[in-house]
């Protein structure tokens, strides 16, 4: 392996921690607005559009700069937004055995 290999490697490797520190500050930020907006209930509302906040709202910019830093952190790891994937098949149903656990562990 060649040095400019090595130093890609390096590189890449710091750039997906720095992201990952990124990513942890910014969803660390969005988590207190929700918890400080939200209370309690801001746990359920996560995946809701209510977590997005109004524009101009404290909510919306640590939303954005959550996304963001997300968007940074797939980039770093070659990955895409897997939440705008097309579902490629259904779910398989769980069947359910005796005892009200799965078949497979009921016995």
């Amino acid at each position: 392996m060649c040095f400019a290999e090595t130093g890609e490697t390096t590189l890449a490797a710091t750039n997906r921690q720095n992201t990952e520190f990124l990513f942890r500050l910014a969803d660390e930020a969005w988590r207190a607005e929700m918890a400080g907006r939200y209370g309690a209930a801001a746990a359920d509302l996560r995946y809701a559009p209510e977590a997005r906040g109004e524009a101009g709202s404290r909510l919306r910019q640590a939303f954005n700069a959550r996304e963001r830093a997300y968007h940074l952190w797939l980039k770093a790891r070659g990955l895409g937004d897997f939440r705008h994937a097309p579902l490629v098949r259904a779910p398989e149903p769980l069947a359910v055995g005796r005892n009200g656990f799965p078949a497979s562990l009921s016995s």
